[in-house]
């Protein structure tokens, strides 16, 4: 008999994790990282005050050296969690046995507990920060590429899913381009008032740190590569949710862009297809079936992001100055937010990086819905001559009587009053050439991906190894 996996979040099932989360950002949330970040942070605190003479130099060399998750047992730390119901005590006890018993008092010196872990969590945001900007750097390149590409390949411009009028292809991709450029730009801004640390004591006051406070807070911060806040936000969470806010917009331009490649794939349209290989499967049922599911995953994903976006608007309410309802809600929210987000990124490059597009398909669909996609092109050309109301309204006749009773658009046109006595067909039919009537598409579409491609200059972000406790497939190799 199969052994059960303690494991029952689908981001840690060892048969589906792959669609909800990636092995690089599992890492970054790898159980046994976090303690080795608090450790860290705890490890920054004692030496930091060291260098200002708030706690003595042995002291801090002790506890620094010591503060790796490896040298501790976690077996007592399980227990005493269990019986403490402190998240950070059991932890601190431990590294605490590991000291000389002159330095065990100078641990968390001053500090609360939330100092450490809100400082910790900030350093997870910043590597996710790191992935989300790498993966969206990428995908707007393969983006740019894109537009460059199919910037002259005239299609058919639908709203509200009907044919409307033409347009071209890169024009489609361009507005996709952009919206993430802007998301870029939102992260960029994000970064400036996310990455601060939290050092301010029990209710804020730093009183704790003594006289020294100040100054520790700006080496403690400097040390973090953090910036110092002005003011303790241990009840201000409002970073945490622009945070969640902002993945919730990134994955929401990507299942925006998923539903369309999605919905362009159907099969009376077969314009583009997500990447296919032999071998996958679309139904137990129906053997033809290709079915957009990874697409389809990335517009899931949005959605449980946007989900814990919510719950990170919940936590802006927090009594008083401090308590633990907002912290524990982020604790799972920003962690599956995180996760959602690099894999929907990590599914989007590959939807890009791999895409088919059917041009002929594209083509023959241009084909069958002119002359009616050119009806505005013909209503101000007609109009001309009889005005454009009564145009619209000739127009309107001819395209619902088709409509309704299946017949050719030109031919009952043109037995309208006044359209066969003032135009021939050959005349009209060079007017409704929907590569005519494409407008700016073309330099609308290159002037975007000139423009990303300009502002990304040379820049690629490199992601080292964000876990080391963790192997290649994301689980903790520490014990």
């Amino acid at each position: 008999m199969t052994r059960c996996s303690p494991a029952s979040h689908i981001t840690d099932s060892r048969f589906y994790s792959r669609g909800y989360a990636t092995p690089e950002v599992k890492r970054i949330f790898c159980d046994l990282y976090r303690y080795q970040r608090w450790l860290d942070v705890e490890a920054v605190l004692a030496v930091t005050q060291a260098s200002l003479a708030i706690i003595p130099d042995s002291a801090a060399r002790d506890i620094s050296s010591n503060a790796d998750i490896r040298k501790l047992d976690l077996e007592t730390v399980k227990r005493e969690l269990e019986s403490t119901s402190h998240s950070l005590l059991p932890l601190l006890n431990a590294l605490a046995v590991k000291c000389r018993k002159s330095s065990r008092g100078y641990i968390h010196y001053g500090a609360t507990t939330q100092d450490i872990q809100d400082t910790a969590q900030v350093l997870e945001i910043r590597d996710v920060l790191l992935i989300v900007h790498r993966d969206l750097v990428s995908i707007m390149r393969r983006l740019a590429a894109l537009v460059e590409h199919f910037k002259d390949v005239v299609t058919v411009g639908r709203t509200h899913t009907q044919d409307a009028l033409p347009m071209t292809l890169g024009l489609k991709m361009a507005v996709w381009l952009d919206e993430l450029a802007r998301h870029l730009e939102r992260l960029e801004e994000t970064r400036k008032r996310i990455l601060v640390s939290q050092l301010f004591g029990g209710v804020g006051t730093m009183d704790s740190f003594g006289p020294m406070a100040p100054q520790l807070l700006e080496r403690f911060s400097r040390s973090l590569e953090l910036k110092p806040p002005d003011t303790p936000w241990h009840n201000s969470r409002d970073r945490f949710s622009e945070f969640l806010n902002l993945l919730a917009l990134i994955c929401g331009t990507l299942a925006k862009i998923a539903e369309e490649i999605r919905g362009l794939s159907r099969s009376s349209l077969g314009e583009m297809e997500e990447p296919f290989h032999h071998g996958k499967i679309g139904s137990s049922t129906m053997p033809h079936k290709r079915n957009p599911e990874m697409c389809e995953q990335v517009a899931v994903l949005a959605k449980l992001v946007r989900a814990q976006a919510g719950l990170g608007m919940e936590c802006l309410i927090n009594e008083h100055e401090r308590d633990y309802r907002a912290v524990r809600v982020e604790w799972a929210a920003i962690t599956d937010s995180c996760q959602y987000t690099c894999s929907a990124l990590s599914q989007m490059k590959f939807i890009l990086n791999e895409l088919v597009v059917h041009t002929d398909r594209i083509r023959d669909n241009v084909k069958n819905a002119a002359p009616l996609i050119c009806s505005e092109a013909l209503m101000f050309y007609i109009g001309e001559k009889m005005g454009k109301d009564r145009a619209h309204q000739l127009i309107y006749e001819a395209a619902m009587e088709a409509a309704e009773k299946r017949g050719e658009f030109l031919d009952i046109l043109f037995k309208k009053e006044g359209i066969a006595s003032s135009y021939s067909k050959e005349e009209i039919r060079a007017i409704i050439s929907p590569e005519s009537h494409v407008g700016f598409s073309e330099r609308l579409a290159a002037g975007a991906a000139a423009k990303v491609l300009k502002d990304l200059g040379e820049q690629d972000v490199e992601v080292e190894r964000l876990c080391p406790l963790a192997s290649p497939d994301g689980s903790c190799s520490a014990a």
